[in-house]
């Protein structure tokens, strides 16, 4: 997809289209495919990015062909259709429908929703690594179990960042510490860092949360596979005082992308 979120991954099936889909007898139901990737787009929901100019590109399949289209509210999203490729393109903030019918009675339903693009991380697994040459084995044991144990946010728990910017480069962030109930607040900046010695580069998201304490989190990122990250957060500072031979310690939370 061509909105430029650096987290969000899609990976789509053809499976579930046609319950968004009422097709004829004699044809298969219409559905969409993404016309860089021929991944086709699952059920009917669409997300663009309030800030994608170049808008989101799909080519129809199904039904009988010579297909029309048609939105209901062009203050929200537009689109251009060629008669090979569909274009949606934001226009505003919100929701309309889109419907993709054929001359024999097929058509294809779908919701178009503008908005800010989101990166949505579940955690799914959460560990500890401890440096310092003088920590004795029961030291270390006792500093992973710690660093794990007083981890903010637990498994199930989120961090859902919204970008306000095309560079994707700041925004608002939400902490929920569970899987349900409350959440915190805050603003977050993100940037790429590059390592001194080998130059290799990481995303780093600086997080300040809202409130009298003004909690502050530091993450790199590391992206492992489909849909799959690492946030690592370095604590070593808190842990510095109670155990004086501590070099680095780092909270790790093994993650997925919801969205």
């Amino acid at each position: 997809m061509s909105n430029k979120q650096t987290f969000i991954l899609a990976a789509f099936s053809a499976a579930a289209i046609s319950l968004a889909s009422c097709s004829s007898d004699d044809y298969n139901p219409i559905y969409l495919v993404e016309a860089e990737t021929q991944t086709a787009l699952e059920g009917n929901q669409l997300q663009i990015s309030i800030f994608n100019n170049e808008g989101e590109k799909y080519l129809i399949r199904g039904g009988k062909g010579n297909y029309t289209v048609s939105i209901t509210d062009k203050s929200i999203a537009d689109f251009r259709y060629d008669g090979d490729t569909l274009t949606y393109l934001p226009v505003s903030a919100g929701t309309t429908e889109s419907i993709i019918a054929d001359r024999s009675g097929n058509s294809y339903q779908l919701s178009v929703n503008v908005g800010n693009p989101q990166s949505i991380f579940t955690v799914t697994g959460i560990d500890a690594t401890v440096i310092g040459g003088e920590l004795t084995q029961n030291q270390t044991q006792a500093l992973q179990n710690e660093i794990t144990q007083n981890s903010p946010v637990k498994i199930g728990g989120r961090f859902e960042l919204t970008y306000a910017d095309k560079e994707l480069s700041s925004g608002d962030i939400k902490i929920y510490p569970e899987a349900t109930g409350g959440y915190s607040v805050g603003i977050f900046e993100q940037s790429r860092k590059y390592n001194e010695n080998t130059g290799a580069g990481q995303v780093c998201i600086k997080a300040t949360m809202a409130g009298t304490s003004a909690q502050t989190y530091t993450f790199f990122v590391t992206y492992l596979q489909q849909k799959t990250y690492r946030f690592q957060e370095d604590v070593t500072n808190q842990y510095k005082g109670t155990y004086p031979a501590l070099e680095e310690a780092y909270r790790i939370y093994e993650l997925k992308v919801e969205q």
